[in-house]
């Protein structure tokens, strides 16, 4: 672990390639924002607007600095645990920042899972704009990183020859963005577009308004005089014998005259809704003698003797429940009175146990944060010295307590400022973090 100004590079990425250039992965002292570091560069820091790649945000002697956006984490900790909605949407962004770069001249010279951070369906590519002897952009290191991605479900993925064409070159950017953009919609959105006529086909008919209706009356009216003359008639002994039956029944008949309305609505062509058929004349004919025949069949040919009323049922309930209502019984004085002293008895007794085990200490109270020191390249041993320690920590400073390589026994966490001393060479300072699951590796230039 080393500093540079005021990050922190705590660990090492190895980029593809026998080139000088390397790549950490670090943290900024002052804020705690983690940072991506890349050097040796000569060249001044550039100004880039390309979405879904790490902003620069810093220049260091020979190193640039990118800032890693918060709460995102290493796509390579996902990798072969992705679905096809998530892996589309990632390949298809990666795709979009290679074009947008090769558009502009900007060198993108590393594509590595390492190198790529994630935060729900977005990524961000880091290292953009830094140059590679090797190639200018990295489309090979493209098609690996999306089989790291994919792991074993690569062979299976819809889009896979598609991109494979475009890194080959016999396929375009446009056809490769349709492809992942249709292979990235819903079924249902793709069932439609791949049949046009598939909502014609499931929309209902529409109704054509200048079809006529067969109305059962107009067919009566078109009919021979003779017959519509005969169905009038019977209309009307209907509608005179209705009329017999409510005064014979008057004010005690109410059922018949409900059931003789009925009757009447049933046998006026007029409140019957219309159906559209396509029958000719003669059907329609029929179809109305059928109904004239129902009305005359429900009618009786004689009146009834005598008309009985309506029989009137009274439903009586009872305001009372039908079984006895049963109130639980008050409790004592005694058992309020056990209640009051229970509780604050309780109370004492859980607090009294809280504070014996507070002043009780615990055998293993005393933590330790171990540290591993490595020396690269390994050679001659060094000493370590503690300069800082955090608020609380008993570490003797100014003291050398270790000897390196090897491992180091913190007793709090936090930042440290320490000093590594090898024996021909000048002292160097550094701030380690503890605890510190990889280590800290120190390297002799």
């Amino acid at each position: 672990m080393e500093s540079l100004g005021h990050y922190l590079l705590r660990e090492r990425i190895v980029l593809p390639g026998v080139g000088a250039m390397e790549a950490f992965e670090g943290q900024d002292v002052r804020t705690g924002i983690d940072v991506l570091a890349f050097r040796p560069i000569a060249k001044p820091l550039p100004e880039l607007s390309i979405p879904h790649t790490l902003p620069w945000i810093d220049q260091e002697g020979d190193a640039w600095i990118a800032e890693i956006p918060v709460g995102a984490v290493k796509t390579a900790w996902l990798a072969g645990r992705l679905d096809i909605a998530r892996l589309t949407q990632w390949c298809k962004q990666l795709v979009t920042v290679l074009h947008w770069a090769q558009e502009r001249d900007i060198p993108v010279g590393y594509v590595i899972p390492e190198l790529i951070w994630a935060r729900g369906s977005r990524i961000w590519l880091g290292g953009v704009g830094v140059p590679n002897p090797e190639h200018a952009r990295d489309f090979s290191g493209l098609l690996n990183t999306i089989k790291v991605f994919a792991g074993e479900a690569y062979p299976a993925l819809p889009w896979r020859e598609a991109l494979e064409d475009y890194v080959a070159g016999h396929r375009d950017y446009t056809a490769l963005l349709e492809r992942l953009e249709f292979e990235g919609e819903t079924p249902a959105s793709k069932s439609s577009s791949s049949d046009p006529q598939a909502a014609v086909r499931t929309s209902p008919p529409a109704q054509d308004p200048s079809r006529p209706h067969a109305d059962p009356l107009e067919a009566r009216r078109a009919r021979a005089g003779g017959e519509g003359v005969g169905d009038a008639v019977r209309g009307e002994g209907a509608s005179s014998s209705l009329e017999a039956r409510r005064a014979r029944a008057g004010g005690e008949g109410v059922g018949d005259a409900v059931c003789g309305e009925r009757a009447q609505d049933e046998m006026t062509p007029d409140k019957r809704p219309a159906k559209a058929t396509s029958q000719d004349a003669p059907d329609a004919e029929k179809q109305t003698h059928s109904k004239s025949l129902n009305v005359e069949v429900n009618e009786p040919a004689q009146p009834a003797a005598a008309s009985t009323p309506p029989r009137r049922i009274r439903i009586e309930e009872r305001l009372e429940p039908p079984f006895e209502v049963l109130e639980p019984p008050l409790p004592s004085r005694r058992t309020v009175a056990l209640w009051i002293w229970l509780i604050p008895l309780v109370l004492l007794l859980a607090g009294l146990g809280w504070w014996m085990r507070s002043r009780t200490p615990s055998p293993g109270a005393t933590a330790v944060y171990p540290v591993e020191f490595r020396l690269q390249p390994p050679g001659p041993g060094a000493s370590l010295a503690i300069l800082e320690a955090p608020e609380g920590s008993q570490m003797p400073l100014n003291t050398e307590i270790a000897q390196l390589p090897g491992r180091v026994d913190f007793d709090r966490p936090g930042i440290y400022r320490i000093r590594v001393r090898v024996q021909g060479r000048a002292p160097v300072e550094s701030l380690i973090e503890v605890p510190n699951p990889g280590g800290v590796t120190i390297s002799l230039q």
